[in-house]
Formats: structure tokens, C-alpha cells, sequence
């Protein structure tokens, strides 16, 4: 639990419980489910500079997806993701020289509300660093009345791709009620549909390819998507 400590002698780190004693005005905390914390802005300001660039890619662009992704239309609300990059980029702007400042600025302009898992957003960011194609995200696919978005997609290496985090086949806000077998031919079935469409070829990985980079170059140059 990362906290900001605030009072004239405030408590060292102790155990599981990290303090930062770092200034907070009243405008950057709200009050969620009877608790105060720092509001999804200074959240996201603090974890950017704080952490490993794989969470801040991912919390960042979590923050992103939750203010300007409208999951009905699959589209980005342009303005919403404008303000609040914006809103990121005056904070950043303004702590020119503080801890974890050069990091933040590179997440707050890669950050993308498209990314629907940590995974995808991981995964985006390893690709950037190994020099490897940048990838169109949700990428609309429509097979005669039915439309499909792919989570990664290379048009020019005739190549789209798909990462598959382990919710996906257990959750149950995921998998709705479905038996795993039955999201398995279903998912089979997405794929060879989109193949064919397309003529292009899926490349899928799990969580075991992201277990770190030089594990997901590796898959990368197996599937031709690194050279």
C-alpha cells in the first residue's frame, strides 16, 4: 500500500506499507467508498514516475481507457483523452527535474486508451523498445454482418495479433458463464473467420511470453513480427 504522508512528524515505511512525503493539496484528493485518496490524475501523475515503466504503461493506460474509451461505439472520445492528456502533461511539465520525471514523459505520450490489459499495454511497450513494427490497436475486421476488433494488427506483414491473459477464459465478467471448451472453439472459430477475410496470419501469446523481454523478443523474430 503506497501512501502520502502528511502532518509535521509523519511515519516512516514500515512493512507492506510504503509512506511518500511528498506535498498534496486538498484538490488532488476525493473521498471513494468512505477512504481518502488522491484523485485518478494525481494517481496516475505519482505512479509514472514511482514505478517500473511496465506498470506505468499499463496503469497509464488504464486511466486513459476508463476517462475516454466508449466500449459500445469501440471508439476513443478524442476530447476526452485530449484533456486528459493535457491535464498529465501540465503536471509533468511542471515537475521538470523531479524524481521519475523523464519516464513519465515518454508514458504520457505513448499512452493509448485502446489497450483493454496490462498485457496488451506491456506488450505494446516491449515492442516499442525491440524496435519492432508499430501495430494498429483494435483494429476493425467486419465479416459480413458481424464486426471484430484485433488487439494488434500489421497490415503490411499480412499479420494481426491477439493476446490472451488468463481472465479472458476464467473470469466470469469475462467469460459469460461459458464453459471453457465452448470460449475455446469459439476463439478457433474468431480466428480462422478473421484468417480467411484477411489473408493475413494471427500470431497469439500469453502471459509466458511477457515473463520478460528477452523472452518476448524471442517470440517476436518466431513470428516474423521482429526481424
Amino acid at each position: 500500500m503506497h501512501v502520502i504522508a502528511r502532518g509535521v512528524n509523519p511515519q516512516k515505511s514500515r512493512g507492506d506499507v510504503i509512506r511518500h512525503h511528498v506535498p498534496l493539496s486538498d484538490d488532488d484528493t476525493e473521498e471513494l467508498d468512505g477512504i481518502r485518496v488522491t484523485t485518478l490524475i494525481r494517481t496516475v501523475y505519482d505512479v509514472i514516475r514511482e514505478t517500473s515503466p511496465e506498470c506505468a504503461i499499463a496503469v497509464c493506460d488504464a486511466a486513459f481507457r476508463l476517462v475516454a474509451w466508449d466500449d459500445d461505439r469501440r471508439m476513443v472520445d478524442t476530447e476526452a483523452a485530449d484533456a486528459f492528456r493535457s491535464d498529465l502533461w501540465r503536471r509533468v511539465n511542471a515537475g521538470a527535474g523531479a524524481r521519475g520525471i523523464r519516464q513519465a514523459r515518454d508514458i504520457v505520450r505513448i499512452a493509448d486508451p485502446r489497450a483493454q490489459l496490462p498485457g496488451e499495454s506491456i506488450s505494446r511497450f516491449w515492442m516499442r523498445l525491440l524496435g519492432a513494427p508499430s501495430p494498429v490497436l483494435q483494429h476493425p475486421v467486419r465479416i459480413g454482418p458481424d464486426a471484430y476488433w484485433l488487439d494488434f494488427a500489421w497490415p503490411k506483414l499480412k499479420k494481426f495479433g491477439e493476446f490472451d491473459g488468463v481472465a479472458k477464459y476464467f473470469d466470469p465478467g469475462m467469460t459469460g458463464g461459458r464453459p471453457l471448451d465452448e470460449i475455446l472453439v469459439s476463439q478457433q472459430r474468431r480466428q480462422a473467420a478473421i484468417e480467411r477475410a484477411t489473408g493475413w496470419t494471427c500470431v497469439r501469446w500469453t502471459n509466458v511470453e511477457l515473463s520478460n523481454m528477452d523472452a518476448f523478443a524471442r517470440f517476436l523474430r518466431r513470428s516474423r513480427i521482429l526481424p
